[in-house]
C-alpha cells in the first residue's frame, strides 16, 4: 500500500512539473534553475567564509587561554609559543574575513604582538592583558 501511495505522489509531482513547464516554457524554467543554483553557491561560499573566520577566532582564543595558563605556571617559553600560534590563527581568520573584520583582527593581533614581546622580556602581570584579548575575541564571536 505504501509503495502504491509513493508511486501516486511521484506521478502527481511529475504531472505537476510537466504542467508548470508547459505553461512557463522550458527556457524560463531552466533560467530559474540556474538562478537558484547561483544563489545556493553564493550562500554556501558566504557560510564557508564565515565558518573559516569563526574557526580562526576560536583557535586564537584557545591559544590565548593556553598562554594564560602557561603564564600562571611561569612557563614563559611555552606562553610565547602559544601567543605566536594565536597570532597565526588571527592572521588566517583575517585573510578569510571582510575588510571591516580584517581591521578589527589586525588591532587584536597588534595587541597580541605587544603581549608577546612583553612575555619574551619575562615581564609579570600579563594575565590581565591576555584576559582583555580574550574578551575582545569573545566580542568578535558574538557578532
Amino acid at each position: 500500500m505504501l509503495k502504491f501511495l509513493g508511486f501516486l505522489v511521484v506521478l502527481g509531482l511529475a504531472f505537476g512539473l510537466g504542467v508548470y513547464v508547459g505553461q512557463k516554457g522550458p527556457e524560463n524554467v531552466l533560467h530559474k534553475a540556474k538562478q537558484l543554483g547561483a544563489d545556493v553557491v553564493a550562500k554556501t561560499s558566504s557560510v564557508e567564509r564565515s565558518l573559516a573566520v569563526r574557526t580562526g577566532i576560536v583557535n586564537a582564543k584557545e591559544r590565548l587561554v593556553q598562554a594564560k595558563s602557561e603564564l600562571l605556571d611561569k612557563n614563559y617559553g611555552k606562553a610565547v609559543a602559544s601567543l605566536e600560534e594565536a597570532a597565526q590563527s588571527l592572521t588566517k581568520a583575517g585573510d578569510a574575513g571582510g575588510e571591516e573584520l580584517q581591521g578589527k583582527l589586525r588591532k587584536v593581533a597588534e595587541k597580541l604582538s605587544g603581549v608577546k614581546t612583553e612575555a619574551q622580556a619575562l615581564k609579570t602581570g600579563l594575565h590581565a592583558r591576555v584576559d582583555e584579548l580574550v574578551k575582545e575575541l569573545d566580542q568578535l564571536l558574538a557578532k
